[in-house]
């Protein structure tokens, strides 16, 4: 349930008189209200009082007080709908009368005024009637208050100044600024509304700060037919939220300006837990600041580059499996050798016959086709081989898939993070020691400067006067450097001036020749692009600076184009064509180096620097791996048939070389025996051991040489296969290494794009945490004249030099609002006032903020962007801070001692005090208390009685004014102040002070009765018979001090 608004469950409502005098009170209230003077109060005129005819009538009623930008405001209500939101403990029906002489009797209040009582009493609660009256739950008063100009009295005796029911107050017509001062009496004139405001205030308890009204401080009884009462009221007020406001206002707006001197590390202090890090170190925590966001979420705004591509595992076997596929793989090319042989001999044969009877340009090719060429293993090597075309089709298809909506998925902890590491580093709102940020001795390290972390996104680098590639952006922004590096393209501009064509030259050649004179198409640059000769010749007299002057110059003669002063001529416009092109492209990248400059040291710059370089090695990845696929080309088939050759050579010819040898041994051998036979004595058998020897060498030399030949086969024939393998394999992970390069590529461009809206928002936000209204830094001066308000009400305000005071107070503000969190505190305020606007208290918050995600944006995020141009919405932030702000700066001032205050109004005799005192000027600044109390209780003097004014003259010896019964409502600290004063029937009445309360009051009202009727000089006859009363001149009366 919310919090009451009446407060202390007390509410007034007050009858005014019609026509333009209820209109005109009701106007002073409504700025005595704003001053902070009333509370508020149900005011009813006369006029917005409906028909009865058919049951209760519609009553609207205005309640005065301040909006949320602390602007007076006035709010219609029914008045029985607005009794009906509360319960009250009291309420007071005050029907108010204001009699002057244009306006003795008010006939529309007359004929409504019972009507609005009936009702109103009907909408109260009964009683219950076993309750005794402290039991009741409401207590209704009924109160009549008559106002008059002093000396006034009624022309003729009128109904109502003797038939009214309840508590009949007659107000006493004088105006004193204190109980002792002279009587300036009361005129029907302007400052009569606003004493009948004054003791409206009184009697309605609508004092600021006071719960009750003058006649709940008493023990009274209901005035009936035979008495009334007389009131006299004094007020002295301090506008205490004068300087609170001014002084709140000013701090607020020197916390959201980032070069203000209140948030300058340099002279302020940092707020408290907090710590301002060191200025050789903010480069150091800036590089952790960005180490620390790109490691949010498990580092989701880095480039996560695929995985190296890495080879096939090989087959394995074991030791007698991989014997075992040796031998049936040399078997096979062993037991295939005739075969391939006689192909060999019959191909070259064919080829023969085909060179012969065909040549190579012939119709037809004698023998069998490439394919019968290899054998079946061969033929399946070859066909992997062959499916590498497909491998690298489908490599480079899956190179160029664009990124699908899978690949751009995030979740709220990045943003979330972001945001705690932006507000962390500034303010101390959130733990950032795993991004560096530790605290030291128990302070945090927090940034001083805004400008450390974040520059103000509103403010671009501008390309529309400046020479810039074409197509390049008209502005830089945050977003053009995430997506993109203008630098680069300026600097590539600024290089390429000094490589200008000459046919560009041309245009400004000073040494073009006249019409009819100039080359042939193809040499002339003007005639190539179109120009006809009269226009070659007026650029020619313009010159390289393009002069109009210089159109009306006599002709010269120039050189021919082909001399070489001609050539020398050309030479030099080109070369005052690329240096004036460098200097203005120059001058656009010197431009733009100096508002990087600006931003290139915060944290933001270089995220976005980091961000960029993440997607250029994405880009640079995919691009790569592209060349790489098509590098990649398939195998000939040639390589085997080059292997199967290159062992079948070998074989071969070991073969006939051993088999010559073979013949040759076994020839000697033959001759060896045929010796023997012959000579059975010789020794020839250690030579045919020898030849043996030879033969079983030779063979094995044969067996190892196939034997070696089939190695080499086999391990040829293995690598090609694997290479086969391996580049298949290759192509497949080149493919989708490149299609997820490029998916991280177009995530990271939308990840980094929302990345740059998320601290767009931020920057503005944190530039811009509210807005501070001009009125309320701006002073109301309070220039009362002696004409506009009465006497008895004294009111001063705060001067907010730059005294002790104020800058204390200033400095308490300060060190109040600065605390550790201050600005993540406002941006979820900003939040969750946009959430009230937007009637989704519950469905926009800081979580659904987080969660605005690329893949499924709820669009938070642009919506609170816009709302930070609307400043009714950020006026609603800083409200709550400036009372705040007020109700510290009024805590401070009860424990350090108030400032002095300067009373408002002038005084016509100040000009002639002001040369007194040896020409030196009169203080105009008084005590705080002394102010509130000196002018309202005086121990040394007797109560004075009220105005004779007020009675008859038959009824003055009665000495009803003497008999008064003074009440003093003061602040509690003053009690002891008064607590000597010898006045018997004086009653001090301390109040508690509300915290944060706009005025510091105290207010005395003097009472006498009830007195008779018939007392009362404005309605009696008996009174008429004078002008003005006279006091009575008894020696035995005591002097009453009128």
């Amino acid at each position: 349930m919310s919090d009451p608004f009446w407060r202390d469950a007390k509410a007034s409502v007050v009858l005014l008189p019609s026509g333009t005098q209820g209109e005109d009170i009701l106007a002073l209230a409504e700025r005595w209200t704003g001053m902070g003077l009333l509370s508020p109060a149900l005011y009813v005129m006369p006029e917005n009082v409906g028909d009865s005819t058919q049951g209760p009538p519609r009553i609207d009623a205005i309640v005065l007080g301040t909006g949320e930008d602390l602007a007076p405001l006035a709010v219609s209500v029914d008045l029985f709908e607005a009794l009906a939101e509360e319960q009250l403990a009291v309420l007071r029906l005050v029907k108010l009368r204001a009699a002057t002489l244009s306006r003795e009797v008010d006939e529309a209040q007359d004929a409504i005024a019972d009507l609005v009582r009936s009702y109103v009493r009907l909408s109260m609660p009964l009683p219950s009637p076993a309750a005794n009256i402290r039991e009741q739950t409401t207590t209704l008063s009924n109160v009549t208050l008559v106002c008059a100009p002093s000396g006034f009295q009624l022309r003729q005796r009128v109904d109502w100044a003797s038939s009214e029911t309840g508590i009949v107050v007659v107000a006493s017509p004088e105006d004193r600024s204190s109980p002792w001062s002279g009587d300036a009496f009361v005129r029907d004139d302007e400052r009569f509304v606003g004493f009948t405001l004054m003791h409206l205030a009184s009697v309605a308890g609508l004092w600021a700060g006071v719960p009750d009204g003058s006649f709940e401080l008493m023990e009274r009884q209901t005035s009936g037919s035979d008495g009334v009462y007389v009131s006299r009221v004094f007020l002295n007020a301090v506008l205490t939220e004068s300087l609170g406001q001014r002084i709140a206002a000013g701090v607020l707006q020197g916390a959201a300006d980032p070069r203000s001197l209140l948030i300058d590390p340099s002279v302020s202090p940092p707020p408290r837990g907090t710590a301002y890090i060191d200025p050789s170190q903010i480069t150091a925590y800036v590089d952790r600041m960005v180490d620390g966001a790109m490691a949010l979420d498990d580092g989701l705004l880095a480039f996560d580059a695929p995985a190296e591509a890495q080879d096939p595992p090989r087959r394995r076997f074991g030791f007698w499996m991989t014997l075992w596929r040796f031998l049936v793989f040399s078997g096979a090319k062993l037991g295939q050798m005739p075969w391939w042989t006689w192909r060999w001999i019959s191909s070259r044969a064919h080829r023969t016959l085909t060179r012969t009877l065909h040549t190579e340009d012939g119709s037809a090719v004698s023998g069998p086709s490439y394919a019968e060429v290899l054998d079946i293993r061969d033929r399946q090597v070859i066909e992997q081989s062959r499916h590498l075309l497909e491998a690298e089709r489908t490599a480079r298809a899956e190179a160029s898939t664009p990124a699908g909506l899978a690949s751009v998925r995030t979740t709220p902890r990045l943003w979330a993070g972001l945001r705690e590491l932006v507000f962390g580093s500034l303010d101390g709102s959130a733990d950032l020691s795993s991004a560096g940020f530790a605290p030291v001795e128990g302070q945090v390290p927090v940034f001083g400067r805004v400008s450390d972390v974040l520059a103000l996104p509103g403010e671009p680098w501008l390309s529309d006067d400046r020479d810039v590639p074409p197509d390049f952006p008209a502005s830089i922004d945050w977003y053009a450097v995430a997506l993109e590096d203008p630098r680069a393209r300026l600097g590539a501009w600024v290089a390429a001036a000094d490589s200008l064509p000459p046919e560009l030259v041309a245009e400004t050649d000073p040494a073009s020749g006249p019409a009819g004179d100039g080359p042939p198409a193809g040499e002339d640059a003007t005639a190539a692009d179109g120009a006809t000769p009269d226009d070659s010749a007026t650029a020619a007299a313009r010159g390289v600076d393009g002069d109009p002057a210089a159109v009306a110059a006599p002709p010269v003669a120039t050189p021919e184009r082909g001399s070489p002063a001609g050539l020398a001529a050309i030479a030099a416009a080109e070369e005052a064509r690329r240096r004036a092109a460098r200097e203005s492209r120059t001058a656009a990248l010197d431009s733009y180096d100096e508002w990087a400059a600006a931003q290139s040291h915060s944290f933001v710059w270089r995220l976005l620097g980091r961000l960029a370089d993440e997607r250029r090695s994405a880009d640079l990845l995919v691009a790569r791996l592209v060349r790489e696929i098509g590098a990649v080309a398939p195998f000939e088939p040639g390589t085997l048939l080059r292997l199967r050759r290159t062992f079948h050579r070998t074989v071969l010819i070991t073969v006939i070389v051993a088999a010559v040898l073979g013949a040759l041994g076994l020839g000697i051998l033959r001759g060896l025996a045929d010796a023997a036979e012959r000579d059975p004595d010789a020794q020839y058998g250690t030579w045919q051991r020898v030849v043996l020897w030879a033969l079983a060498a030779l063979l094995a030399v044969v067996v190892a040489v196939v034997l070696g030949a089939l190695v080499r086969y086999h391990a040829g024939w293995s690598a090609f296969e694997r290479r086969i393998d391996v580049e298949r394999a290759k192509l497949r992970q080149l493919g989708a290494r490149a299609r997820r390069a490029r998916e991280e590529g177009a995530r990271l461009r939308s990840l980094h794009k929302q990345a740059v809206e998320w601290v767009t928002l931020l920057s503005t936000a944190i530039h811009r945490p509210w807005h501070v209204p001009a009125a309320w830094s701006e002073r109301d001066h309070f220039d009362v004249v002696r004409g506009a308000m009465p006497f008895a009400t004294r009111i001063a305000t705060i001067d907010d030099s730059e005294s002790a005071s104020t800058l204390r107070m200033r400095s308490s503000m300060a060190g109040h609002l600065l605390r550790k969190g201050w600005r993540h505190d406002a941006f979820e305020a900003l939040v969750q006032e946009m959430a009230a606007d937007n009637g989704a208290r519950q469905g926009f918050s800081l979580r659904a903020l987080d969660e605005d995600l690329p893949h499924a944006s709820n669009h938070t995020r642009q919506m609170l962007l816009r709302a930070l141009d609307d400043e009714a919405l950020l006026t609603r932030v800083a409200t709550p801070r400036l009372v705040d702000l007020v109700r510290a700066s009024q805590r401070e001032e009860q424990e350090t001692g108030r400032p002095k205050v300067r009373p408002v109004g002038s005084n016509p005799l100040d000009v002639l005090r002001r040369s007194g005192d040896h020409g030196r000027a009169i203080a105009e600044d008084v005590p705080w208390d002394d102010f509130l109390l000196t002018s309202l209780s005086r121990a040394s003097d007797p109560m004075t009685p009220l105005s004779v004014s007020s009675l008859t003259d038959l009824r003055l010896p009665e000495r009803h004014h003497e008999r008064v019964t003074s009440f003093l409502v003061i602040p509690e600290r003053l009690r002891d102040r008064v607590s000597g004063s010898r006045d018997a029937d004086l009653h001090v009445v301390p109040v508690t002070a509300a915290t944060g309360a706009a005025v510091d009051l105290a207010w005395r009202v003097d009472v006498v009765g009830p007195v008779p009727k018939a007392a009362i000089r404005l309605w009696e006859a008996d009174g008429r018979r004078r002008s003005a009363p006279t006091a009575p001149l008894s020696t035995d009366a005591p002097d009453t001090g009128v």
